[in-house]
């Protein structure tokens, strides 16, 4: 089938049958389908254990390896056919329609990694609907209070130097007591919180934190912890006990580990009114304990209770295989299937490799390889200029002059019509480097306006930092239009190429 179809491309559109686009496109789509079956396979989530199927790096390796594979038989192919070589009579923007064709071609096989990553979060995402993962995440969320979570910080109170006494002098010697502006004031968390006028320690269960899921927001999961408090404020104990039944009926859903039964959960938690006599559950297997056991616990708080402190039962719960598997659906529901930013890098992976392709395509081999050891020596030498003079910039400072030294000398030759040999070299020089003209210069703006900040009393002030955000802020959207702005030239540049090609070896 692909024969006939080169056959009637070669006698109707001799490019598209050069650059082997019909057949590489179809090759290209093909390895896509494959790697979407691949991304939704390794979506598969276990909540019955920590082992998830896990093929994502082989399938990266494997994907690498036949694109190169591809790759290297489609150039040889590709290459077997040079129009310019031979002086073939082409259109004026034919060049850019190859490339263009070179583009599509080295995208569609740099991309294979996208259709992994959307099976694979379609995978996860199709467990539970949006509502279902929210309600499940609010449960696993808000009974961690009644588990191992953490403790939320207090507010801040402060004291006169004059009225420090010995007891707090040593909390400021250990750094859990500061010291204001002027050195008047010490300033400290208070060891209790106040709900609804009423007061409780700062570790009764009330300080609780409840876990953070990325399905339920910020202001939402505040309101599910005030909803909790507002519990055992109210001595609500039917409400804590639902809580703790739902949260047992997904434990025994997917075949988690416990030794809790509801009422005992319920009497060695639940110590009104003061709540702070209770004692902790293991949120895993103790037999599975490791190091990175209480990553899921969020112990990052100023007033978390040491480890040594905690008054733990014998009971436990796998709430940490609970967290991690509902972690990756309710990630799975809030992500976006394209982030932007990897986006534009595989865009400028293809871009870079299509302007390689397109450059030994327009010179010749030897000059393409030349070309290739002059960059290498430019930049080593930059280098250590770079590193012998400890300016960080100094290689920004002196690639950028180089490149417009190349564009420059690359149109004189085109003006004088002479020198066709030495331009080659020139001409791969600037097709590699054009675009990083606006990225480079647009860096060494961001690095001339970095501010310089002063450190008074550890509070670091920063002065004329507006234009320094407001770069740092766009950089996407620079990169975004350097990709455009590339693109553009290249449609005009290829136009000067093609006249180029006209003038005479000697």
């Amino acid at each position: 089938m692909f024969k006939d179809i080169q056959k009637k491309l070669l006698l109707k559109y001799p490019l598209l049958w050069n650059t082997k686009f019909v057949p590489m496109i179809a090759i290209g789509l093909l390895l896509h389908i494959i790697f979407f079956g691949l991304g939704y396979l390794d979506g598969t989530i276990d909540f019955s254990n920590k082992n998830n199927i896990d093929i994502e790096a082989i399938s990266i390796m494997f994907g690498v390896l036949i694109n190169i594979i591809i790759t290297i038989l489609w150039l040889v192919n590709y290459f077997k056919n040079n129009s310019l070589k031979s002086f073939y009579s082409k259109s004026k923007y034919s060049l850019f329609y190859e490339w263009l064709q070179i583009f599509i071609i080295s995208t569609l096989f740099i991309t294979f990694y996208l259709p992994f990553s959307v099976g694979k979060q379609l995978h996860q995402k199709s467990y539970y609907s949006l509502e279902e993962t929210t309600n499940r995440c609010k449960t696993i969320a808000t009974a961690d209070m009644f588990i191992d979570g953490s403790f939320e910080d207090t507010e801040l109170d402060s004291i006169h130097k004059s009225k420090l006494n010995d007891e707090e002098y040593n909390r400021y010697l250990t750094g859990e007591i500061g010291v204001s502006r002027d050195s008047n004031y010490y300033y400290f968390n208070k060891d209790y919180i106040t709900f609804k006028e009423k007061k409780y320690n700062q570790f009764s269960l009330l300080n609780r934190n409840t876990y953070e899921f990325t399905v339920i927001s910020r202001e939402q999961d505040s309101l599910n912890k005030i909803q909790v408090q507002n519990w055992l404020h109210q001595n609500d104990q039917a409400e804590v006990k639902k809580l703790m039944d739902n949260y047992l009926s997904l434990i025994r859903e997917h075949n988690l580990a416990t030794n809790l039964t509801l009422d005992k959960w319920f009497d060695i938690v639940y110590k009104a009114p003061k709540f702070d006599e209770f004692l902790y559950i293991q949120p895993y297997l103790k037999q599975y304990e490791t190091e990175n056991s209480y990553y899921y616990n969020d112990y990052e708080t100023a007033v978390a209770v040491p480890e040594y402190e905690r008054k733990y039962s014998k009971y436990f719960a796998q709430q940490d295989v609970l967290k991690e598997k509902y972690n990756t659906v309710s990630e799975a529901h809030t992500d976006s299937f394209f982030k932007i930013e990897i986006i534009l890098g595989l865009l400028y992976g293809a871009l870079g490799l299509s302007l390689l392709i397109f450059s030994f395509r327009t010179t010749s081999g030897k000059s393409w390889l030349i070309a290739s050891v002059t960059t290498g020596i430019i930049n080593i030498i930059y280098g250590i200029f770079t590193v012998v003079s400890r300016a960080d910039m100094l290689y920004f400072y002196l690639i950028i002059p180089t490149i417009l030294a190349i564009i420059l000398y690359f149109f004189i030759i085109c003006y004088k019509k002479k020198n066709l040999q030495l331009s080659r070299i020139t001409l791969n020089l600037l097709l590699w480097s054009f675009a990083t003209i606006i990225p480079i210069t647009y860096f060494i703006i961001i690095e001339a306006n970095r501010p310089d900040y002063y450190d008074n009393y550890a509070l670091q002030q920063f002065e004329n930092r507006e234009l320094y955000d407001w770069l740092n802020y766009h950089i996407v959207h620079m990169f975004t239009i350097n990709f455009i702005l590339s693109i553009i030239i290249l449609f005009f540049l290829s136009k000067i190429i093609r006249n180029w090609k006209g003038i005479a070896e000697n």
